[in-house]
Formats: C-alpha cells, structure tokens, sequence
C-alpha cells in the first residue's frame, strides 16, 4: 500500500461518522448518483487492467472493518555484497481499514502516522453494488484527508476487486489524460527558467495545475499541443516536446528536439524485480523497498537518465550546469 499506517479502530469510526455528514460530491451526489465515470465498458477496462498487488483479506462485518494481505511472492535480495533473485521468498504486507457504503460508494478509511503528520484518510471507490464489499471498484482520484476534501487528476486508474477474501489491485493507463499538463512538463518549464531545478520524468503521471503559470513565468510561449505532444518558443528556439512511451509503474521516454539536437529522457521501474535485473551490475539501481516504508526485503529496481537529459538540453541552450 502507499503508506506504512497503523489502524486505530474507534479513530476511524468516529471519522466515518464525520463523512457521513459531510456536504458536497465525493465520488457520490447527494441523490447517490456516482460522480465517477463508469462507463458500459466497465468491466472489460478492469480485465485489460495489469495485475499490481494481490492477496486475501479478512473482514469483520460487525465492526465494518477489513485487514488486506497483500502477498510477495519471490523477490530480488541483498545477501552480504550481492544480490540474489530468491524465487521461494514470501511477505504480506498487511493494511487495515475502515468501510462504510453510501449509497454506491464505498468509503475506505485508514490511519496515518509518521513522525510530523497524523491523519484519517478516507479512499472514495465506486462501481459496485450499494451494500456489498464484493465486487470490482474504481479507486477516484477523490479522497478525504480528515475532513477536507481533494482531487487529483493522474494518468491512471486504480481498480480493487473484492471476492470473498480474495482482493486484487489492477491499474491502467488513462487513453484521455493530458501528459502534457503534468508536473514533469512543469519541472521542464522550471528547469528552462531556473537551470538547477530537477526534471522528475516520472512525474509525467501526474497532473499539475501551473503549467501555463510556468510557461508565462519564464517567457515560453505554447504554440501547439496535443495530450502527449507539445510545441512551444523559448530564448528564439522552437522545441518539440514529444512523449514517446508512458505506462504507469513501468517506464516512461520522453525526447525534446530542437535544431538538430534530440535529447532522450527515460524512466523505469520494476516494483518486482525479474531475475535478470536481479544483479550485482545493478547494484545503484536496486533499492529499498519494494512498497514504500515497508518492512519487506524485496527491492525495487528503478532507473532514470534524468542528468544526462539536463546535461543535453544545457547543451541546446548553451549553459553549464548550475
């Protein structure tokens, strides 16, 4: 799961309560009308969806309460100085949660603690039947944080599937979703501006509401632009800003060209590391921990060129870096 939470049962209890009465859509109209959009093709979306997490749960339907098991199942492995792919590894990640349906909206609840932040976070899932946990849902890009409320708008959707005690996390990539209103193509307008600013392509999943701020802040002036592909002046140099390969929670390539100069920027991770990355010659790409602040074993292997793309567009732009 994202966070590394401990549950305080009656503290999630009396937060449900709370959002029961809370005003305004969060995934539900106040006539329990999803404000999600689930589409005919619903469920042919969740069956195209890869596979993220799996494992089994146990719910206890007198306290509204339920406890995922997410299950490793092999992993690559620091062992003294090398590393080793041991196909026999197992660990649970376990998570526990607080449900309550409104109408056709399931609310999961959980807490969080860490050392400068405590909170109730509360997930808005819809898709389901009202009243009953088994069923495919969509995670929304809505959550309550206690009892404020927020969206998100990110380049993939997040389904939970619920039978019996078995659960399965899926996700896919949005067709519709704007790469180029992320917050990379935001870093990207920083880093023209600023030089020393960090340029995160993995961030191409993720939307940003200042894009055209930036643009305007550093005297780059758009002038075409597609979901995935953009052109735009700066300093008297025409760009061509193009995202060649994006799949969430595996890789990302990006290439900027301007002149005769094309500079490459690629990302990828591999949450499980397959055997053939599983090696000493990737020792600086292998790292803890496979879910974040988990107390698995397991690492992850995650690569970026991210300097070598700041060095290249310097190089267009005639600076050193700062």
């Amino acid at each position: 799961m994202k966070k590394n939470k401990s549950v305080v049962q009656n503290i999630l209890t009396n937060s449900l309560a709370c959002i029961a009465l809370l005003a305004g859509c969060a995934g539900f109209t106040e006539d329990g009308n999803s404000c999600a959009d689930i589409t005919e093709d619903f469920a042919n979306q969740f069956a195209a969806a890869r596979v993220m997490q799996s494992g089994y749960a146990n719910i206890d339907e007198v306290r509204d309460s339920m406890t995922v098991f997410l299950e490793v199942l092999g992993g690559c492995l620091k062992r003294g100085e090398s590393f080793v792919f041991d196909p026999n590894y197992y660990f649970v990640d376990k998570q526990s949660f607080a449900y309550k349906f409104r109408n056709d909206t399931l609310l999961l609840s959980y807490y969080y603690e860490d050392k400068s932040t405590k909170e109730v976070d509360t997930d808005i899932l819809v898709g389901g039947s009202s009243g009953k946990l088994d069923g495919t849902w969509l995670m929304t890009q809505c959550i309550y944080v206690n009892d404020e409320y927020g969206c998100g708008n990110e380049g993939y959707n997040k389904y939970l599937k619920i039978d019996g005690n078995k659960v399965e996390f899926r996700a896919d990539d949005r067709a519709d979703y704007d790469y180029m209103n992320s917050v990379f193509v935001n870093d990207l307008f920083d880093f023209f501006g600023k030089a020393n600013s960090d340029l995160r392509i993995k961030y191409v999943f993720y939307g940003s509401r200042v894009v055209g701020s930036s643009a305007e802040k550093y005297g780059i002036t758009v002038q075409e632009k597609t979901n995935k592909s953009m052109k735009f002046a700066f300093e008297n140099r025409v760009f061509d800003l193009n995202l060649k390969y994006a799949r969430y929670r595996d890789s990302v390539s990006v290439s900027l060209k301007s002149g005769e100069t094309t500079c490459v920027g690629v990302y990828s991770v591999k949450h499980d590391v397959p055997p053939e990355l599983c090696r000493d010659e990737n020792a600086e790409y292998l790292q803890h921990s496979r879910y974040e602040n988990s107390e698995s074993e397991a690492l992850r292997y995650e690569r970026s060129n991210s300097e070598e793309f700041e060095d290249c567009i310097n190089g267009i732009l005639g600076r050193e870096r700062k």
